[in-house]
């Protein structure tokens, strides 16, 4: 993903199975680089959700490990944010871990909203009728700060249906700090 808004690029890579209906990653990988700072997250997981190890580029301090570890150990089982998207498009579901992003660890939940009509104008490729889901964030905590605040407040995503799966048409990410509307300009399926 790029925006050339705020200046950076990200590239995520995740491994993982699918078993009753749920996507539980074994490895996630994470790099962004932004004109601010490069960045990685390596999460290994074993397959209950639990972490098998975590690396990150951020230099820790041995208290902020503490913490890190610490974490980990209280809530125990996890997935990561790709899977738990994807998992939510294709199946409807929430997961029942919490999501660990090498740098936070927070709740997603989905209250579905009344069905939109995108129209013509819209910058997106699809027109019509969409169905349109808040993403929120009932439970967050920074990994290695405390008191880190969640400046995500929501996510709306205008979503329809291809082939029996959904494809996100639109997404309007609502901050403290900023908001944006993200756009479908193409997708593919491939059997």
């Amino acid at each position: 993903m790029t925006d050339k808004i705020y200046g950076y690029e990200s590239i995520t890579k995740v491994s993982g199975e699918v078993k009753d209906n749920s996507f539980n990653p074994i490895i996630y990988k994470s790099k962004t680089k932004s004109s601010r700072q490069d960045r990685f997250e390596k999460i290994i997981y074993n397959k209950n959700g639990t972490i098998s190890n975590i690396e990150i580029s951020k230099e820790l301090s041995s208290d902020q490990i503490n913490m890190q570890n610490t974490l980990i150990n209280d809530y125990k089982f996890f997935t990561d944010p790709i899977s738990q998207l994807v998992q939510y498009f294709i199946y409807q579901k929430d997961s029942e871990r919490l999501i660990i992003d090498g740098i936070n660890i927070y709740e997603l939940s989905s209250n579905k909203k009344s069905t939109e009509n995108l129209k013509s104008n819209n910058p997106s490729i699809y027109t019509g009728n969409v169905e349109v889901i808040d993403l929120v964030f009932p439970f967050f905590k920074g990994l290695y700060k405390e008191n880190k605040k969640n400046n995500l407040e929501v996510i709306t995503v205008y979503s329809f249906e291809r082939d029996e799966i959904k494809i996100p048409a639109k997404f309007k990410i609502n901050s403290k700090k900023f908001k944006a509307d993200l756009y479908l300009k193409e997708y593919q399926i491939i059997d």
